[in-house]
């Protein structure tokens, strides 16, 4: 879906079209990545747009109550958000467990072995995802310089 036909879904579900659930379906349309609450705010504030953090929480629940979104808890203490379509699209990353951050990977690092499994189980493969959860080299370094917990 693009951003008129969101809109256009979310009007159909008997919600109004404000100024800030337009903002934020924007902002998701333009980023395929997994977005916190903080980090659309982020986004929105260096476009010069306010909308209160509890505001957006609020339109991305809605958002998810209508079958718009993808909701996923990265482990890092929130949830964050992605639209259906891009979040069915093929892709890799690489997720922080601690900060959230997450990272593309480049080019399909399993297209053999799906060809491979497509050969073995008969079955065709219309899409798949791979992701690996780990420290990213920011939080690892934090994780380094703190001291060692004691036992006693």
């Amino acid at each position: 879906m693009n951003y008129g036909e969101i809109l256009e879904y979310i009007q159909q579900q008997g919600y109004r079209l404000t100024s800030a659930r337009k903002h934020i379906v924007e902002v998701l349309c333009h980023n395929s990545d997994y977005l916190g609450a903080y980090d659309i705010h982020h986004i929105l504030e260096e476009n010069n747009k306010h909308i209160a953090v509890v505001s957006i929480y609020r339109v991305l629940e809605m958002l998810n109550s209508i079958g718009l979104l993808e909701k996923e808890e990265f482990g890092s203490g929130g949830e964050r958000y992605c639209l259906k379509n891009a979040a069915e699209q093929h892709g890799h990353q690489l997720i922080c467990t601690k900060c959230g951050q997450s990272k593309e990977l480049g080019d399909c690092p399993i297209r053999h072995l799906a060809q491979s499994i497509e050969a073995q189980s008969g079955y065709r493969i219309q899409n798949h995802w791979l992701r690996f959860f780990g420290l990213c080299p920011h939080c690892q370094s934090e994780e380094d310089l703190k001291p060692p917990q004691s036992i006693l």
